[in-house]
């Protein structure tokens, strides 16, 4: 095998795992929470039973804060507290200096602000769950009672765990 067919191959496998590792560490190393749920939709045609996952504390963000994340395109750094389910305590633009029983999470406007003048953030990183063929509807219509496990790193990167009733 010649040398620069391995310096390829080497740089592949460093790409994949640089995408990887990251969760692993995550879930290893993170703060779990607990974030209650809402009712979305849980199937795609192509990807299986899925629940995409809203989280009530996306809407307790003020629209000041809201409107220039948006008009930015910054994100939008949401801390919580360690309750089960967690409380809402603040946002910003900037990366929080997070206290005890604290913990952080990385969100996004929604594009539907800018339609009507409600508030909502969503969360890439956890918005959605994949669930075992056939149980999507089952889990839907409990949603409202459950709550997201997410374990989250003081740099705000968040896995989801597990869906958890409350």
């Amino acid at each position: 095998m010649s040398k620069s067919l391995k310096i390829a191959l080497a740089i592949q496998v460093l790409i994949m795992l640089s995408v990887l590792i990251p969760p692993v560490i995550t879930k290893a190393t993170g703060t779990e929470v607990f974030l209650e749920t809402e009712r979305v939709d849980p199937r795609a045609l192509f990807r299986g039973d899925y629940v995409i996952l809203s989280y009530p504390i996306g809407r307790d963000v003020s629209k000041e804060l809201a409107k220039k994340a948006l008009e930015s395109g910054d994100l939008v750094y949401v801390t919580v507290s360690l309750d089960k389910p967690a409380k809402f305590i603040s946002a910003s633009t900037e990366k929080p200096n997070l206290d005890r029983g604290q913990a952080c999470l990385v969100a996004r406007v929604d594009e539907s602000m800018r339609r009507n003048e409600e508030v909502s953030l969503s969360f890439p990183q956890i918005s959605q769950f994949f669930v075992p063929e056939g149980t999507g509807r089952d889990i839907e219509s409990d949603l409202n009672t459950m709550a997201a496990k997410v374990a989250t790193t003081k740099s705000c990167n968040a896995v989801l765990l597990n869906l958890d009733y409350l």
